[in-house]
């Protein structure tokens, strides 16, 4: 589950949407469009400050180099372990040039010492060379669509006023409140740049609460 899981929902934002805009009879701002406010504001505040983290494992196959990622939700890989041991990642046109240069075929096999990805799959190099090592990954997903009023936001507690703030920016927008606008975007800004700071200082002090899976 995402560090300090949410206990928010979609009707909670549409709720508080409403009363501060002045729309509690749901006149004025219609719900789709608050269900894409909320959905955009959650990929940007997951890509600035990548807070719904996971690990996922998985058994080496030997003389097997791709492996599929884990989960089509992935934002970013922070860490590839190969038998508890990171394994560096390379740009492919570095990796290919150098693998190219030493082992033109790719028949390798042993314990890999680089990593890269290409068409939605990691590759290993050199190959595993024994089967059932563990393969760990510890990567940032992007945030699950909100469909319904019932449904959990994705980030955590602390970024629910962000997400109602980028709701009510793209409202008082479309009511042609400027100004109004201009504050609820400079609020939902600061918002992220504070908590982006948070989350460096807390990286240094404490382990993050990951959702596990294998794949």
């Amino acid at each position: 589950m995402p560090l300090r899981p949410s206990t928010r929902t979609l009707g909670d934002v549409k709720k508080a949407v409403r009363r501060i805009f002045g729309d509690e009879s749901s006149i004025q701002i219609d719900d789709t469009d608050l269900k894409t406010w909320a959905n955009e504001a959650q990929t940007q505040i997951v890509e600035r400050n990548h807070n719904i983290k996971a690990v996922a494992t998985a058994p080496s196959v030997k003389g097997q180099a791709e492996y599929t990622f884990p989960d089509p939700q992935i934002s970013q890989v922070e860490a590839i372990l190969y038998d508890g041991v990171r394994v560096p990642n390379v740009e492919i046109n570095v990796a290919l040039s150098s693998i190219l240069g030493t082992d033109p075929d790719q028949e390798d096999e042993g314990v890999p010492t680089a990593w890269y990805e290409w068409a939605g799959k990691f590759v290993l190099y050199p190959k595993p060379g024994d089967d059932d090592k563990e393969i760990k990954l510890y990567f940032t997903k992007y945030p699950s669509e909100l469909t319904t009023d019932n449904q959990l936001l994705s980030v955590p507690n602390k970024y629910f006023q962000a997400v109602v703030d980028y709701c009510l920016w793209h409202a008082f927008e479309l009511d042609e409140d400027w100004a109004a606008a201009s504050v609820k975007e400079n609020h939902y800004r600061v918002a992220l740049e504070e908590q982006a700071e948070e989350e460096r200082e807390a990286e240094h002090l404490t382990y993050p609460v990951i959702q596990e899976m294998g794949w």
